[in-house]
């Protein structure tokens, strides 16, 4: 399936994935104690939290705050959290209701509830009662439907890197992974941190990768995928910082949330990123601190003709099933506007906007 790259002026990721798995959360490691004070907002589809949580970030950002974005990983064009980090302290806020919810563990003392449930006028939403069930039921059978199809995804994904195993030259490979891993850090040791935080997703509108990870490095190496043998070699550079006790920034397939697509050494700025041959000119052109390392490289060429027929069989299987799983994100969001349309008719938006302009007038003084 084709990918969208966004390449956007901010430090933006996903803390949650559409996967095989179901809906996959990173929220407590993304967000549980990261900030000294977490705004847990509430409320319904429409009801303003992606707005409040900008107007937030805008804030935060006139004041000097370093601000991380994440958006929605269903609908890339919501915002899921803003996390922002100042000289004299760091704030968050964001959307703690379903699929991601999240309550207060230290309520009062590190985190605090926003209700934005208090602007909507429930007789109005009554008099939708039946539509707004009958929504939410296509949404949530759109949503199973689609993870059916990303099961089979991941199952096709597991039966290609079998096949794709036997044709690895496994000892060239190890040796490629030592090499990056010493020319980008050498003997330098840190403490062996490791944060989290997704570059890449499907929802609504597809497949879509963000490009913070790639903007803000000092070097990058494209691994160009070939039958999804890419994320062995990721695996062992993994392995291998850690080993080095590097601090390390990591992002996982959205659908394999057990293979890593994205990492970052800390330390050094480097970057290496999976992507697949018909992006690596886009990425070139726009990244020109980018080497490429192609995967076909990797492999033993007596064996992969054995297998070529049933890998190539196999990916069109795994392509199919992703591309069905689309289809019926898209259905998921064709609900979710509709309810959206039905919150904002029945929400108060002025007395929120003062509500917002007192809470954040209040916080950041």
């Amino acid at each position: 399936m084709s990918t969208e790259y966004k390449f956007l002026q901010e430090n933006a990721y996903f803390a949650a994935s559409n996967s095989r798995r179901g809906f996959y959360s990173y929220y407590e490691h993304c967000f549980r104690h990261r900030v000294d004070r977490l705004y847990c907002i509430k409320g319904g589809p429409g009801t303003g939290k992606s707005t409040l949580m900008r107007k937030a970030a805008k804030r935060g950002e006139e004041r000097g705050f370093r601000v991380e974005y994440y958006y929605c990983s269903s609908d890339p064009n919501s915002l899921d959290a803003v996390l922002m980090f100042g000289s004299r302290g760091s704030i968050g806020f964001l959307d703690a209701t379903p699929p991601h919810p999240m309550e207060p563990m230290l309520p009062g003392v590190e985190e605090e509830i926003i209700d934005l449930g208090r602007f909507w006028d429930s007789s109005a939403l009554g008099k939708h009662h039946d539509e707004i069930i009958r929504l939410n039921e296509q949404k949530g059978a759109a949503y199973r439907d689609a993870y059916r199809w990303l099961k089979g995804a991941g199952e096709a994904s597991d039966v290609l890197r079998d096949g794709m195993e036997k044709c690895l030259n496994e000892p060239k490979m190890l040796r490629a992974a030592k090499r990056l891993m010493q020319n980008s850090v050498g003997e330098k040791r840190e403490e062996g941190r490791i944060r989290i935080a997704l570059s890449d997703s499907i929802g609504m509108a597809g497949r879509v990768r963000l490009d913070s990870y790639l903007r803000a490095a000092e070097r990058i190496c494209l691994i160009e995928n070939f039958h999804d043998c890419a994320y062995v070699l990721m695996d062992e550079i993994a392995r291998l910082a850690t080993e080095y006790r590097q601090n390390v920034h990591f992002s996982y397939h959205p659908v394999l949330p057990d293979r890593i697509d994205t990492i970052r050494l800390e330390g050094s700025g480097t970057v290496f990123c999976v992507c697949d041959a018909e992006q690596t000119d886009l990425l070139k052109s726009r990244f020109p601190n980018s080497r490429v390392l192609d995967m076909r490289r990797m492999v033993l060429p007596d064996t992969l003709r054995e297998y070529r027929g049933q890998l190539r069989r196999t990916n069109k299987i795994r392509e199919a099933l992703l591309e069905r799983a689309c289809d019926s994100l898209k259905q998921v969001g064709d609900a979710h506007f509709k309810l959206e349309e039905i919150y904002i008719s029945a929400m108060d938006f002025k007395a929120k906007a003062a509500y917002t302009e007192e809470i954040l007038d209040k916080i950041f003084s």
